[in-house]
């Protein structure tokens, strides 16, 4: 009977200790676009890692959550534009921390370049405050 008890016990921490250690830990990304009126009437998309997880509208954000580590965001205009994804910006996410990317705009004679670039928190939270956010990134 203590030999049943004993494998129980020891089959518990086993299944216990797998999921303790299996469980991926994660950080907040806030994707932020306030533009102005640049671009105003077109969707701007997000890549993170080269895959598409957001379309935003002006004067609006998402939120996601990524694994801890290195990865890289950049967008690209929708409408009429060549399709180039702007230069990558790698980040660092950290567990329980968030990151601020934001889009900025910058001109060079007539053309207009669109980049990411990460913002802390206290200069997020007044765009924050004028944007509405987005949960369903992709439906547009």
């Amino acid at each position: 009977m203590k030999t049943k008890s004993l494998f129980t016990l020891l089959t518990f921490l086993l299944i216990f200790s797998v999921n303790a250690f299996s469980q991926t830990k994660m950080g907040q990304v806030y994707l932020i676009r306030s533009t102005g009126f640049t671009g105003s009437a077109v969707n701007y998309r997000f890549y993170v890692d080269d895959k598409l997880v957001c379309k935003l509208k002006n004067k609006s954000y998402s939120v996601h959550d990524l694994s801890v580590g290195k990865h890289t965001i950049s967008v690209v205009s929708g409408g009429i534009s060549n399709g180039k994804k702007s230069t990558p910006l790698t980040i660092t996410v950290v567990e329980g921390q968030a990151n601020y990317i934001s889009v900025a705009s910058t001109q060079s004679g007539y053309v207009n370049k669109i980049t990411c670039q990460e913002i802390t928190k206290n200069s997020a939270d007044p765009l924050l405050a004028k944007a509405k956010q987005k949960n369903d990134c992709l439906s547009e």
